[in-house]
């Protein structure tokens, strides 16, 4: 029964939902998208509040066990290959929300310590939203990441509680700790309806809008198309955009509360369509070249935070560690694997 009971507690009943109870039985790297809220790298996370079927759980920073010191570790930003998606997505059934949302935006919303995520929003709006057609276009970028230059060692006081009971290294520090934060940006335009409205027809035109905004073309005229007194009405747009902290929720009923709506997912939609752009810049900004490899400030690191380009965080947990496999005198395997993660 035991395993049974383990294994009821680490698979969630929704597949679509992710699992960090499992994630970390498996231990292994956790993402979480994140907001504009700063975290030290080496701060702990308590995830083993996870642990109910289909549960994210109320997720808590922990202390980190490293040495305060970080003797000789510097931060970096490093570029990686960028990574730059834009998708489209479309269902026709009102259980198919999730097809048009990444499921890690669902950890998002469990964590109140970053405070209010606009992933996190969207993502419990749009699965609550029971239209029966839905499309949207889905825009992601990944540029670089900042980690530390060596992995640190942990502090004496932490080995000594861990060489005491692995539990109580767990209670006091967490399980996982920041190991990087990713820099980019995510952005989606979701429209949804159940009347007989052709979704994909309104989403190009939707997007043909986007590509004018982006381009800063500043006047701009309402498509002159004429919409029959029996058109049916009943929209719902949601967006958001991590760059500019941007969340918002949307219903049309008539002419004028669709002109609205479109207009809005297009300047949402330009945001995705300039992503890149907009990713450079704020680098710029804050004195770092997506092409160069760089130790950064503690300003610098600030200020990548108040930019909103953190666009998740990488836990990994701390069993992967060389300093807490030799005090546990677990195996060495695992270490060698995920210290390769900081390197």
């Amino acid at each position: 029964m035991g395993d049974f009971d383990t294994f009821d507690k680490l698979i969630p009943l929704d597949p679509d939902l992710p699992s960090l109870s499992y994630q970390a039985h498996e231990q292994v790297p956790v993402y979480i998208p994140w907001t504009r809220k700063s975290l030290a790298l080496g701060t702990g996370i308590d995830i083993s509040s996870g642990s109910s079927p289909g549960d994210v759980g109320n997720l808590t920073l922990r202390p980190s066990a490293f040495d305060s010191k970080f003797n000789n570790v510097s931060l970096v930003f490093e570029p990686t290959n960028a990574t730059n998606s834009f998708r489209q997505a479309e269902s026709s059934s009102t259980a198919s929300s999730y097809d048009h949302m990444d499921a890690k935006f669902r950890v998002s919303a469990s964590c109140g310590f970053i405070g209010a995520s606009v992933q996190g929003e969207f993502a419990k709006t749009v699965s609550e939203n029971r239209d029966s057609n839905k499309v949207s276009l889905q825009a992601s970028l990944r540029v670089g990441r900042i980690g530390f230059s060596v992995c640190p060692g942990l502090s004496s006081e932490a080995l000594a509680l861990l060489r005491k009971s692995p539990s109580d290294f767990d209670r006091t520090y967490g399980q996982y700790f920041a190991a990087a934060l990713f820099i980019g940006a995510d952005t989606t335009t979701f429209l949804s309806t159940s009347s007989s409205m052709n979704l994909r027809s309104e989403m190009k035109k939707i997007e043909v809008k986007a590509k004018i905004l982006w381009i800063k073309v500043t006047v701009y005229k309402e498509n002159s198309e004429s919409e029959s007194a029996s058109s049916a009405y009943d929209v719902t747009y949601d967006g958001f955009d991590t760059l500019s902290a941007y969340q918002h929720h949307a219903r049309a009923t008539d002419a004028t509360g669709y002109a609205a709506l479109k207009l809005e997912a297009a300047k949402n939609l330009s945001g995705g369509i300039g992503l890149v752009e907009r990713v450079k810049e704020v680098l710029k900004s804050l004195g770092l070249d997506d092409k160069e490899t760089m130790v950064i400030t503690e300003k610098q690191l600030q200020g990548v935070f108040n930019s909103g380009a953190v666009a998740e965080v990488m836990f990994l947990p701390y069993a992967g560690l060389r300093d807490y496999a030799a005090a546990t005198t677990s195996t060495m395997p695992l270490a060698s694997q995920l210290e390769k993660e900081l390197s």
